[in-house]
């Protein structure tokens, strides 16, 4: 008799006890967001994850783990108002494709957070290098010149030729600028100028004779 009010004792305290413990955890883990949702190596993304408070006046405290899911992970204490929602900024260091979580989890003496884990995958590709500044365009007498730079024979010069449309602020690609001072009205010839972010580009023009295209850029590229 003694032993069995013993267990029914103890089955009381351990219930208790677990009342006790789900009932401090009011903060209650509901969504994973990255911003943005995709990104390169070295780009900073925003990481959210969101909690709902069922009680405020019954105090917020704990812990949640955020994993990167490249071997890195952050502990984190929800004990405040301002702590909700939990946002880290993380920068990956080489491509893939990184599974991200948020994880109720003990941190240090606070018990974790409700609710389930989250997870959002996240594509990290390789950071292209911007092309450095330069010019392209149409020009004349660029292939006499290069020839001739070469020891060979220089074609002979080309007839006057006929009136010409001349370029305007759709001739060049995005990201570069027309150089309007450099626009021949007799033969048409100009410059694009580009910026250290423009981007080569990747077909040439056709240019009508004497006009061949040229490029000239500096840098890496």
């Amino acid at each position: 008799m003694r032993h069995s009010t013993f267990r029914s004792l103890a089955a009381a305290l351990a219930g208790g006890v677990l009342l006790a413990a789900t009932g401090v955890s009011a903060q209650t883990l509901t969504s994973l967001r990255l911003e943005p949702g995709s990104a390169t190596v070295g780009q900073e993304i925003r990481i959210t994850a969101q909690l709902e408070t069922a009680d405020k006046g019954g105090g917020i405290n704990c812990g949640l783990r955020i994993v990167y899911g490249d071997g890195k992970s952050v502990d984190l204490r929800i004990s405040k108002e301002s702590d909700i929602p939990a946002v880290v900024r993380y920068t990956f260091t080489r491509p893939g494709t990184f599974t991200v979580s948020a994880e109720p989890k003990i941190v240090g003496i606070t018990l974790p957070c409700s609710g389930k884990t989250q997870k959002q995958v996240i594509s990290v590709s390789e950071a292209k290098p911007a092309a450095a500044a330069g010019t392209y365009g149409a020009a004349a007498g660029v292939a006499a010149a290069g020839a001739a730079a070469k020891g060979a024979a220089a074609p002979a010069p080309a007839a006057p030729a006929p009136a010409v449309s001349l370029p305007d602020a759709t001739t060049c690609p995005w990201g570069w600028n027309l150089n309007r001072a450099s626009i021949n009205p007799r033969t048409g010839a100009f410059v694009c100028n580009g910026t250290p972010d423009s981007v080569a580009p990747t077909e040439k023009l056709t240019c009508a004779a004497p006009l061949v295209y040229f490029e000239q850029l500096t840098g890496a590229n």
